[in-house]
């Protein structure tokens, strides 16, 4: 299970360091933007819908990373004060009865929303650029279904802190 979580780990550092890369033409389509319009007074058609795609894609495709890097935001004026063993009990529980189910049903509905997309060939219809959408919720799905996988990743990795494996019983 281990070996298992630790690929899953491999796969969210690949896919998010990939992501992060997404702001490079990101900030070059918006500073774009922003010399056409404010200096050329040419404002372009197709900025705004590409730099939103872009910034979906880049965080649904980066928080499986950010997830397996623990930099999620936590209120944690409690858990801090925890003992470890509560917490990993606690981050246990909330991961796989609560996250894990949550993040799969989430993502199934997803993949269904990008797959109808893509039959039909949906378009935006923001602007009179007009671009086919399912490829951007074609990776927001596979950003959320690498996060599912992240998730049960983290739900392996806390249950064995959790749940420690008896040495002497331990098959290993």
């Amino acid at each position: 299970m281990l070996r298992m979580a630790l690929f899953i780990d491999r796969v969210s550092i690949l896919v998010g360091s990939t992501a992060a890369m997404l702001v490079l033409p990101l900030g070059l389509i918006m500073t774009y933007e922003a010399l056409a319009r404010f200096i050329l007074n040419w404002p372009t058609f197709w900025a705004y819908e590409l730099s939103y795609m872009l910034t979906g894609a880049h965080f649904a495709l980066g928080i499986a990373l950010v997830t397996r890097n623990n930099a999620h935001i936590r209120i944690d004026f409690l858990y801090s004060r925890m003992p470890a063993r509560l917490k990993y009990l606690l981050d246990f529980t909330i991961l796989f009865f609560f996250m894990v189910p949550l993040i799969v049903w989430v993502s199934a509905g997803l993949v269904e929303y990008a797959w109808r997309s893509w039959v039909i060939g949906e378009t935006s219809g923001e602007s009179g650029w007009n671009p086919l959408v399912w490829p951007v919720r074609a990776a927001v799905a596979a950003g959320f279904m690498i996060f599912s996988a992240q998730l049960i990743s983290e739900a392996i990795k806390t249950g064995y802190l959790a749940f420690p494996p008896n040495s002497k019983n331990d098959s290993r």
